[in-house]
């Protein structure tokens, strides 16, 4: 076997890592997943008053449209296997130290990536997050908005993109091809909410947290490091200050505490 190939014993480690989900019905799931999750949320604030609707009812739709996303995926997915459960979906434990050691060097990737794009491209213009009207938050408002951006969206998206669109494709054309793929697909999902010149950045951060999930076999350090970056992100769109290191450590506490009860399978390592 070469250097650097993958085994080719199909009960490998390194082949267990993933469930065998169906590329093509994933990638499907995923998308009208989205789709109908935007339509849903689009509604409830059309519902209450388009426009002129609550902050904090805008920041709560974040959280229904996650819900029917994770819904929908996992309703799809319980027919790629006989037995779904949160280790299926990537919600496992994993070795502390390397998997923290990869969350640094996947964040910096990111955040070196972003210096550059930013410098070379710009911001455009401001994301079109109801959430971030540019006023000062309510409390209620604040609630929701950390609640939807940086603990639901970071473990739902996780869930879908890493631990089922991500497996699926590389089922079909190994991690690279698979990890650029979704990265694309995660990218364009938020197309609704930033506007085209950071969809790169978006994308970026998609393929580095595949890569992430595949070299410790879970998706808490891609929970972790997605909590952090969103809390870091909605605390300077909406001009926090002294709240940002508590929405940073919150975020990243909760996120993972949601889940860390779930994840009573340890990771195969890679070989």
């Amino acid at each position: 076997m070469t250097a650097g190939a993958l085994p080719t014993n199909p009960a490998s480690p390194r082949r267990r890592r993933f469930a065998r989900w169906n590329p093509g019905l994933a990638l499907g799931a995923v998308v009208v997943a989205l789709i109908g999750s935007q339509i849903v949320a689009l509604a409830l604030i059309l519902a209450a008053g388009g426009d002129d609707a609550p902050q904090w009812l805008s920041a709560a739709g974040i959280v229904i449209a996650d819900l029917v996303l994770l819904g929908v995926v996992v309703a799809v997915a319980r027919r790629g296997t006989s037995n779904l459960g949160a280790a299926t979906l990537g919600i496992r434990r994993t070795a502390f130290m390397p998997a923290l050691g990869w969350m640094l060097l996947a964040y910096f990737g990111v955040t070196l990536f972003n210096a550059i794009w930013i410098f070379l491209v710009g911001t455009g213009s401001t994301p079109r997050d109801a959430s971030a009207g540019g006023t000062e938050l309510t409390v209620a408002t604040a609630v929701f908005v950390t609640l939807g951006v940086a603990i639901a969206a970071p473990i739902v998206e996780e869930i879908t993109f890493r631990g089922y669109l991500f497996p699926a494709l590389t089922r079909w054309k190994g991690p690279w091809i698979g990890a650029l793929v979704c990265a694309v697909v995660f990218g364009l999902a938020h197309f609704a909410v930033y506007p085209p010149e950071l969809l790169p950045m978006m994308a970026v951060f998609g393929f580095f947290a595949c890569m992430l999930f595949w070299f410790t076999g879970s998706l808490l350090p891609c929970i972790a490091v997605h909590a952090f970056n969103n809390a870091l992100a909605t605390g300077n769109l909406v001009g926090w200050s002294w709240q940002i290191p508590l929405a940073l450590i919150g975020a990243v506490v909760v996120s993972v505490l949601i889940v860390l009860p779930f994840a009573r399978e340890r990771a195969p390592q890679a070989a």
